[in-house]
């Protein structure tokens, strides 16, 4: 993605300030008012409950306590004669209810349930029975025999008249519940007045310690608000020791990580533009064909590690019957290895114009290449020049791996190693004492393979080494494929050996195949000292 089309994403993601104007300060202080408000009626209603409760039952107790005070005397009265005295019963019954206000009537019945005295008269005079009551289950405030109810406003109970622990009758009485209901209505008072004082004081006292106490959150809003999406700044003046002062310290720590996060990002997005470009240089500098002849089949194939590489081949045509030769590897990967690389090869194109002996080509390129590469800075170069006529091979080596042949009538590999120093290591003098030329006649079916560290020194995830071995057994599998296919075969072997792991260096593979016809011994090989000036 290109820097402005990530910009506008940027801007695009980047959430609007005007889409979030609700307050967290008055949320939370309304939700905690709300909630203490809740709980504060939940705890009055239990505490109101729980009140009149206790009230009732003290109210009860109260009144049963009375009636049976009563119903000791009334037993007396009862037995006291062959008829009992409804009078002395009625007076009885009147002494009770002026002792306990509360009483609506009273009345005392027989054993058999007909009134003996009431507090309303005609019941006695019409000789009507007291109805039973279905007691409710109270328990713990009535004895055996008792019965209890409350109806309505009105509280029913009933007592056994004893005499000498034989029933003779019963005592009822009607009361109001009317204490009962002025404790629930006072606590409900109490409650809803606590409620009104909180409602008015307390929700917005806490309603202001809040908002003081959140005030950092509004501080830490304003400044997100605020912020750019050019300069991410987030330097939030909040103190507070508790989770805000982390929160806003932390913020501003990250501001300060993500403007350079996104400056770096912009500059290695700015360096793969620039690595993609030197890529396509890369490709464009490489041949875009390998040369053919009726005698000879060239196939190459390269790959770097990273974007760009510092292995480097090429073909020098310097005539109809002379072909030179270039495999190279840059001790630098990527850019920098790649610079080197370049500077070689405009060197290499300028020397060959006066020399094509691979010696002294090698020796005048150190000269001028270590003049221009820092130190540390090497290449290493096998330079050969191949004769289409007659399969002869001069070449050198500047510190470059062995030259691998094959040949036709013999099984097994020859590595041809020629002494050299790698280019812009040493200084002219040390490199034309050291640098060998060699020369061999190529066969028809003799190959020749030149490559790159990157084939043989390729690991797999165990850090173990793809290794000669393995590299000059597939060249052996492959002699009778073309050359094209035993490049393939080569690199597929890499593949699967490393297994998914990272390539470790570029790598680069030359495989040549002679078929032409030579006449003389095809297995002469001379040195050739050259000497060089």
């Amino acid at each position: 993605m290109k820097p402005a089309s990530r910009k506008n994403a940027i801007i695009h993601d980047w959430p609007r300030a005007g889409n979030f104007r609700r307050s967290i300060r008055f949320e939370f202080s309304l939700y905690v008012s709300l909630v203490v408000l809740a709980l504060m009626l939940v705890t009055g209603w239990v505490m109101t409950d729980m009140y009149v409760s206790k009230t009732s039952e003290q109210v009860i107790n109260e009144a049963l306590v009375r009636v049976r005070s009563y119903s000791n005397t009334a037993g007396k009265l009862i037995i006291s004669s062959e008829n009992p005295d409804a009078l002395l019963l009625n007076n009885l019954l009147k002494r009770l209810t002026e002792d306990y206000p509360d009483a609506y009537w009273a009345g005392i019945a027989a054993k058999d349930g007909v009134i003996l005295a009431h507090t309303d008269i005609k019941k006695v005079i019409a000789s009507e029975k007291l109805t039973p009551i279905e007691s409710d289950r109270i328990v713990g405030l009535l004895a055996d025999g008792e019965a209890l109810n409350v109806r309505g406003d009105t509280i029913n109970l009933m007592v056994p008249v004893t005499e000498s622990g034989i029933q003779v009758g019963t005592l009822a009485m009607a009361s109001s519940t009317h204490r009962i209901k002025m404790a629930r209505s006072e606590s409900i008072k109490t409650v809803v007045g606590i409620t009104l004082l909180m409602m008015l004081i307390g929700i917005p006292a806490t309603m202001l310690v809040l908002n003081r106490k959140l005030r950092p959150v509004s501080v830490i809003t304003d400044h997100l608000k605020k912020v750019s999406v050019d300069n991410i700044s987030l330097e939030i003046p909040v103190k507070s020791r508790n989770e805000l002062g982390y929160l806003a310290k932390t913020l501003g720590v990250m501001g300060r990580r993500l403007n350079q996060a996104q400056k770096d990002m912009l500059e290695r997005e700015r360096m793969n533009r620039e690595l993609e470009i030197a890529r396509e240089i890369q490709a464009n500098l490489l041949p875009n064909q390998n040369p053919t002849g009726d005698s000879f089949e060239i196939a190459c194939f390269y790959r770097s590690a990273r974007e760009v590489g510092g292995d480097y081949y090429d073909f020098i045509e310097f005539d109809d019957e002379n072909l030179g030769i270039i495999v190279a590897d840059v001790s630098g990967k990527s850019l920098p290895g790649m610079l080197v690389m370049l500077l070689t090869r405009d060197i290499i194109k300028s020397v060959s114009r006066h020399t094509i002996e691979p010696a002294r080509l090698l020796t005048r390129v150190n000269a001028e290449l270590g003049e221009n590469v820092r130190k540390g800075m090497f290449v290493t170069m096998f330079y050969g020049v191949l004769n289409r006529a007659t399969g002869e091979l001069q070449f050198a080596s500047a510190g470059h791996n062995p030259l691998v042949r094959f040949h036709a009538d013999r099984t097994g590999h020859e590595l041809i190693k020629t002494r050299g120093y790698p280019l812009g290591m040493v200084s002219s003098k040390q490199f034309a004492d050291r640098i060998e030329q060699t020369r061999i006649n190529l066969s028809a079916g003799d190959w020749v393979i030149q490559f790159t560290d990157g084939v043989n020194e390729a690991k797999n995830a165990n850090s173990e080494e793809f290794g000669m071995d393995r590299f000059t057994g597939i060249l052996e599998s492959g002699r009778n494929l073309s050359p094209n296919e035993v490049t393939e075969k080569v690199v597929t072997g890499i593949d699967n050996f490393v297994e998914g792991s990272s390539q470790f260096d570029d790598i680069t593979l030359l495989a040549l195949k002679w078929s032409g016809l030579l006449v003389g011994n095809s297995d002469t090989k001379q040195r050739v000292a050259t000497s060089v000036g």
